[in-house]
């Protein structure tokens, strides 16, 4: 052993030795210490990361509404945040802030204004899609007008005609710039109707201001809509028609009736096509218990009669005449 000791061979395999454990002990604590810088490199980057996301929000005005009423505006101003991804994402969520233009202390007349943003976080910047809007501020005025059904009456199927329309509500208040309720021509609910009706329409109609041109306006409708019935029946006109007299109810044997009457015909009211089949009225006259000449008043009925409303008169003096067989 101690032979091996003095050997410079010996000396030198021990040094390789040592040299490969101390090289593989620093390399182990170096990649402990980058795994470390690492680890905290991570943490801190995940801490910090940012996020960008754009918000379309309401845009507000600053303004005396009661006196005044604006036009030009956008409802809508798209707000770009960006900042720490927790945060933003808090913000989009919320929309704790507002977008607005303060029109407080302007006159009337056109202008350009800033928009401004409030109640966002300091650690979050913002950009806006428009920095600048354009309106136009107006002395405001309210009146109140009448409200009519419009609805294309070239959809009426041939054969139909069209009842008078009945709103849910007769009026509404117009607000809006002096300039622009100034111009109402009319105010009316807006029916869309399918072509060939044949049926009554019953629905929710939008209300619309119009100026003499037929043209819409800037204002604001209270209300905006209203429930709108329009009646659609078949055409009716009339027609003199004969009367037929015939004999009902109980006869007496071996005894025949025939029928006089100073109406000859009379005038009924119903559809084109009903009155064109009808040539004739029947009327039937109840001889039950009647043994000898006399006059009746008889009823003229039209409920046996499809597409008939209405006779007039509604009854006629008969002459009964009783013969004996």
């Amino acid at each position: 052993m101690k032979k091996f000791m003095n050997s410079n061979w010996s000396m030198r395999l021990l040094a390789l030795l040592c040299a490969l454990v101390l090289f593989a002990y620093v390399n182990s604590l170096k990649t402990t210490h980058n795994a470390s810088i690492l680890t905290n490199s991570s943490s801190k980057t995940t801490l910090t990361s940012n996020r960008k996301v754009t918000i379309s929000a309401p845009l507000e005005l600053n303004v005396n509404s009661t006196k005044y009423f604006v036009t030009g505006y956008p409802e809508n101003i798209k707000v770009t945040i960006e900042g720490p991804s927790a945060l933003v994402t808090t913000t989009a969520n919320t929309q704790n802030f507002k977008v607005y233009a303060n029109l407080s202390k302007l006159a009337v007349g056109r202008h350009g204004v800033k928009v401004e943003v409030d109640g966002l976080n300091k650690e979050l910047s913002y950009g806006l899609s428009q920095k600048y809007i354009h309106v136009n501020i107006q002395p405001r005025r309210t009146a109140t007008y009448k409200v009519s059904a419009d609805f294309n009456k070239a959809n009426v199927a041939d054969g139909y005609e069209v009842g008078s329309a009945r709103l849910g509500t007769s009026s509404v208040k117009v607000t809006g710039a002096v300039s622009e309720v100034s111009k109402v021509a009319k105010v009316v609910a807006v029916v869309n109707t399918n072509k060939n009706l044949e049926k009554s329409v019953n629905q929710q109609a939008i209300i619309e201001a119009l100026d003499a041109n037929g043209q819409n306006l800037n204002v604001v409708l209270t209300p905006s809509t209203t429930s709108v019935y329009i009646p659609i029946t078949q055409a009716t006109t009339t027609k003199d028609v004969p009367i037929d007299l015939k004999a009902s109810g109980k006869t007496a044997a071996d005894t025949s009736y025939s029928f006089s009457s100073d109406t000859k015909s009379v005038t009924v009211t119903g559809t084109k096509a009903a009155l064109a089949k009808l040539k004739s009225l029947p009327v039937n006259v109840d001889v039950t218990n009647v043994d000898s000449t006399t006059t009746k008043t008889v009823d003229v009925s039209t409920s046996d009669e499809d597409g008939i409303s209405s006779v007039s008169p509604t009854s006629v003096k008969v002459k009964i005449t009783v013969k004996n067989d």
